[in-house]
């Protein structure tokens, strides 16, 4: 599993909450994804110990590839929401698992929550936490905005990834990177 540190946004985010979930014409309860225009990414530009610790490709320079240095980049920051994805290998059983995205090939938009809001298939798809739960779903999304929208930059390249939640309260035995 990778993570990344992103802002959150949920109701608390007041007006800006209720005009996204008028256009989206969805109900949200929660905003899992990992929209870059709605959450934008909190850990972007890494400096000195974090180039060991990302994944070093273009577009993927904001994913963390460990847990612990996960964690202390985020207390670090002291705000936004640690997320964890996964690009393959998904585990829908796992109970930290919120659902799946769609992500352009740019690794920052979502085609779900932030690509428009007339495909009717995205928007019957939709969980109340703003991804879909079913990998056949988001496989048929994905393979739709193919075969209809392929030109378009963001679709060509897109990528599922699923989302969890990472366990909070996992006790760590070690983090080498609190002094």
């Amino acid at each position: 599993m990778l993570f990344t540190i992103v802002d959150s946004f949920s109701p608390d985010d007041g007006d800006a909450w209720t005009s996204y979930c008028q256009w989206r014409g969805v109900a949200f309860t929660r905003f899992d994804s990992i929209d870059g225009l709605l959450r934008p990414r909190l850990f972007e530009d890494p400096e000195g110990e974090d180039w060991h610790h990302i994944v070093n490709e273009d577009f993927k320079l904001h994913l963390i590839t460990d847990y612990d240095y996960a964690v202390h980049k985020h207390s670090e920051m002291g705000q936004g929401d640690l997320v964890g994805v996964k690009f393959s290998k998904h585990d829908p059983c796992d109970p930290r698992f919120l659902g799946f995205d769609l992500i352009d090939g740019y690794c920052d938009i979502s085609l779900l929550t932030n690509w428009g809001n007339d495909v009717d298939l995205i928007n019957c798809s939709l969980s109340s936490n703003a991804l879909v739960l079913s990998y056949q779903k988001v496989e048929a999304i994905q393979q739709e905005l193919l075969l209809t929208s392929r030109a378009d930059p963001h679709v060509a390249g897109c990528q599922i990834v699923s989302i969890y939640r990472p366990n909070e309260n996992e006790q760590l035995t070690r983090n080498p990177y609190i002094i």
